[in-house]
C-alpha cells in the first residue's frame, strides 16, 4: 500500500514539475505580413510585335513559417499590370475594281501602331527563402495568376489608304474623290480575348531591415517574375483591323465612314502575334512581416 501511495505522489510530483517548468521555444516561428511590390513589365508576344516598357504593382497577404535560417510563405492577393507594344508598318491590300470600272489593288497602310493593355488578377504565391547571415535573404517560388477580371486594350495608329494601278508607277494617294484617304490617326478601345490563367516563376532578394523589436520585421528586395500561359488560346484567329463595319463600296465609300467604323484589335489578340504572349516583370518588393508565435507562459513561482 505504501509503495503504491509512493509511486502515485512520485508520479503527481513529476506532473507538477512538468506542468510548472519553463517552456522552450519552439524552432518553428509563425509570421502574418503584408506585401507591396512595384514593377516594370515587358509583354514578348513574337513575330514583328516590338516590346515597349510598362509598370504596375501587386499588393498580397502572406503567411510564413520559419525555422533557422529558412521560411516558407504563401498567400493571396492582386496586381495590375499595364503592358505595352508596338508594330511599325503594317499593311492589309484588297483586289477591287474603282468606280471606273478598273482594277487596282486597294490598300489600308498602317505606322506607329501602339497597343496598351491593362490587366487586374488575383494572385495565389509561394515561396522559399533563406537568410543568408543576419541581414541578407534569397527567395525563390511560383505564383498561380487567375485571368484577369479587367482586361482591357486601347489601340492607337496612323492609317493612310492608296491604290496601286498597273499603269502607273507610283501608288496614288490623298485623293479623297477617288477614296484614297490621306494621312490620320485611328483609335479603338476594347477588351482583350487571347488572356488565360497564368503560371509565374519567382525570383527575389534583398535585405532585412533593422527594427526597434524582433517581433516586427521588414524586408525590402529586388524582385523578377516571368509569366507563361497556362493553356493556349483557341479562338477564331483575328485580324489586325475589322474592316466588317467600313462601307467597301468606291462609289460611295467616304473617309467619315472610315473613320466611324474602322476598328483596331489588340496586337495580342491578333495573328500578327506569332504565338502565346510572355511576361517579364522585375521590380522592387517591400514586406513587412508581423510574429503571431504562441510563447507559452512561464510560472510565476519559477521567477523567484
Amino acid at each position: 500500500m505504501k509503495r503504491r501511495n509512493y509511486i502515485v505522489f512520485l508520479l503527481i510530483l513529476m506532473s507538477c514539475t512538468l506542468e510548472a517548468a519553463p517552456r522552450v521555444a519552439s524552432p518553428l516561428s509563425h509570421w502574418l505580413g503584408l506585401s507591396i511590390t512595384g514593377v516594370e513589365a515587358n509583354v514578348f508576344p513574337g513575330g514583328d510585335v516590338r516590346m515597349k516598357l510598362g509598370g504596375g504593382g501587386q499588393a498580397h497577404l502572406l503567411y510564413e513559417l520559419r525555422k533557422g535560417n529558412f521560411y516558407f510563405n504563401a498567400g493571396i492577393g492582386a496586381d495590375y499590370i499595364i503592358t505595352n507594344c508596338s508594330l511599325d508598318h503594317y499593311a492589309d491590300a484588297f483586289n477591287r475594281v474603282d468606280f471606273m470600272g478598273e482594277d487596282v489593288i486597294y490598300r489600308y497602310v498602317y505606322t506607329d501602331y501602339k497597343d496598351q493593355q491593362s490587366q487586374f488578377r488575383m494572385v495565389i504565391p509561394v515561396q522559399f527563402g533563406y537568410y543568408i547571415g543576419e541581414w541578407a535573404y534569397v527567395g525563390v517560388g511560383a505564383a498561380f495568376r487567375t485571368s484577369p477580371f479587367l482586361n482591357t486594350f486601347s489601340a492607337h495608329t496612323r492609317m493612310l489608304a492608296e491604290g496601286e494601278y498597273e499603269r502607273f508607277v507610283q501608288p496614288i494617294r490623298n485623293t479623297e474623290k477617288y477614296g484614297y484617304w490621306s494621312e490620320a490617326e485611328y483609335q479603338s478601345t476594347g477588351r482583350l480575348r487571347s488572356a488565360t490563367h497564368e503560371m509565374a516563376i519567382e525570383a527575389e532578394v534583398g535585405i532585412r531591415l533593422p527594427m526597434p523589436t524582433k517581433r516586427f520585421q521588414m524586408r525590402a528586395g529586388v524582385y523578377v517574375g516571368y509569366d507563361m500561359p497556362i493553356q493556349t488560346y483557341k479562338g477564331k484567329e483575328i485580324p489586325l483591323v475589322d474592316y466588317s463595319k467600313v462601307d467597301s463600296n468606291p462609289t460611295t465609300q467616304t473617309l467619315a465612314n472610315t473613320q466611324a467604323n474602322l476598328q483596331l484589335n489588340s496586337l495580342l489578340d491578333s495573328s500578327v502575334a506569332t504565338h502565346d504572349t510572355h511576361r517579364l516583370r522585375a521590380g522592387i518588393r517591400l514586406t513587412m512581416l508581423f510574429d503571431v508565435t504562441v510563447q507559452k507562459k512561464i510560472c510565476k513561482c519559477l521567477q523567484y
